[in-house]
């Protein structure tokens, strides 16, 4: 029986892949919660196979016994609050990192997911390796995280593999983020802000959090494959670029809500907006993964999920 040690499991993208994991898996899993942070304990549901340990991420962790996988997803991560609190965001982010690579480089496991983002290559068309230019304190944050976990693998031998993800939805997602602060507004017949850079509203790939914890499962069950000099690294594909304005559209027809909008100078609001991301392909597609979910139908139950989640 897999074990598998699992950060952030309270929070949105955690919550999300501890539940798909339950479903597809017989694994035990031990997940580690500071509530401090945007946790919600309704997000982990009551199962026999999970143990929740509350713990600030931030000190050494108390002996937990060997894991198979050990999977670090939990982050701050809204780019707004790095730009307002930098020092706190950059210390939490890098702090928790190295706690979870200390216990690893301890404890040895099969695989060390490091859970990073497609944010901290910043707006420029990338392979999997390119140079990283992160545009904001968020995505410095996990630049960082990232170099340490390398640093880690080289050093003492620590099985780290990185992934980097799009932009992840998922009706457990907190309303700061940008589509269930859409359907908040738009329910309530308020204004939206549309960020966009010279009148062009911004766009991001959009993927279902379903797709990013098949794709984690696939990696944890089918291997990595062998690298020299430098650890597996692997984008997360799956989902659909969209603007800002057309995802308002989007789930303002959903709701079956007028939208009411006015577009938004990004740089005045959010010094170092990347207009783009781009799409995240390599090798996991190489290797025969595809994306089970599509951004469309997921979208509708998302939307539906969180209108009528209370407020």
């Amino acid at each position: 029986m897999r074990r598998v040690l699992l950060t952030g499991a309270s929070g949105f993208i955690g919550s999300e892949v501890l539940d798909y994991l339950l479903e597809h898996t017989e694994w035990d899993f031990v997940c580690l919660c500071s509530w401090r942070h945007m946790g919600n304990p309704l997000n982990i549901k009551p199962n026999s196979r999970v143990k929740v340990v509350t713990h600030d991420l931030t000190g050494p962790l108390p002996e937990l016994g060997h894991f198979d996988y050990i999977l670090h997803l939990a982050a701050e991560s809204h780019v707004d609050r790095s730009i307002a609190h930098p020092v706190e965001f950059i210390e939490n982010n890098v702090s928790s990192t190295l706690t979870m690579l200390e216990y690893a480089r301890d404890h040895q496991p099969d695989v060390f997911i490091l859970f990073s983002t497609d944010e901290v290559f910043g707006a420029q068309e990338h392979e999997e390796w390119d140079v990283l230019l992160p545009s904001n304190p968020y995505a410095a944050s996990k630049a960082a995280s990232e170099m340490i976990g390398i640093a880690y693998w080289s050093t003492y031998g620590v099985p780290v593999v990185i992934t980097n993800s799009n932009n992840i939805i998922g009706a457990n997602q907190a309303i700061e983020k940008f589509v269930p602060k859409l359907v908040d507004l738009i329910s309530r017949s308020e204004e939206v802000e549309v960020h966009a850079h010279n009148g062009v509203p911004g766009r991001r790939y959009y993927n279902p959090v379903q797709n990013v914890a098949d794709a984690l499962m696939f990696i944890l069950v089918n291997g990595s494959p062998e690298t020299t000099d430098r650890p597996v690294r692997f984008n997360l594909p799956g989902g659909e670029e969209v603007d800002n304005l057309q995802m308002a559209q989007r789930v303002a027809a959903i709701l079956g809500k007028p939208l009411s909008y006015r577009i938004v100078d990004a740089e005045s609001v959010r010094p170092g907006y990347d207009q783009f991301y781009p799409r995240t392909e390599g090798r996991l597609s190489t290797l025969g993964w595809v994306p089970p979910f599509d951004l469309t139908d997921e979208l509708k139950r998302i939307v539906e999920k969180l209108a009528d989640a209370p407020h």
